[in-house]
């Protein structure tokens, strides 16, 4: 009769955490490879263009920065959904989900800010160094006409900085909480 009464279990798995481990674990992995798989079908698309193109060099520089920001995006995907598999606290689980994935969203704020500071300021440079999303680069394109690529480059490093430490900020803001309220538990 049990295997019929399929809520205790269910209430089971919520209580101890698992179903939510699982889930955003799970989530961030397939992220992970639906990326890889744009990722692959862009980076054939843009290797026709290099082998056919005439700016083969900047063509080059640009796919290189995309396939480095891309990998360290993935990387960084899957390093946090294993980290979040092994979260082993029951009381605390969610809590602990949503620090592993802020200080993610830090770090993937960092490396696509920086990313898009580097294209947009070789870019302004004089390269014909395409971004990831043609569509962003058409929303940029006037609002950088007259500034200066050192500027750019500079205010897009800090803040693409900024956003690394502001996501491990708050993530340890909320791991001290945590910590906080796990000590003043009665034993």
């Amino acid at each position: 009769m049990e295997r019929f009464l399929f809520i205790y279990n269910l209430l089971a798995a919520l209580s101890d955490g698992r179903l939510f481990r699982s889930l955003f674990s799970t989530l961030l992995r397939v992220l992970s490879v639906a990326l890889i798989i744009y990722l692959i079908g862009d980076t054939i698309e843009r290797w026709q263009e290099i082998y056919y193109g005439n700016e083969i060099t900047t063509l080059f520089i640009g796919e290189m920065i995309r396939i480095l920001s891309g990998y360290a995006v993935i990387h960084l995907m899957l390093l946090r959904a294993a980290e979040i598999h092994t979260l082993s606290n029951p009381l605390y689980t969610l809590s602990e989900v949503i620090t592993v994935i802020i200080r993610l969203s830090g770090e993937l704020l960092f490396i696509i800010t920086l990313s898009i500071t580097i294209t947009t300021t070789l870019q302004l440079l004089g390269l014909n160094v395409q971004l990831l999303i043609p569509e962003l680069a058409k929303i940029i394109s006037p609002l950088l006409e007259h500034k200066s690529a050192l500027w750019i480059g500079v205010a897009g490093t800090g803040l693409s900085f900024l956003f690394l430490v502001a996501g491990h900020f708050a993530s340890e803001l909320l791991e001290m909480i945590l910590r906080l309220s796990r000590n003043s538990e009665p034993r």
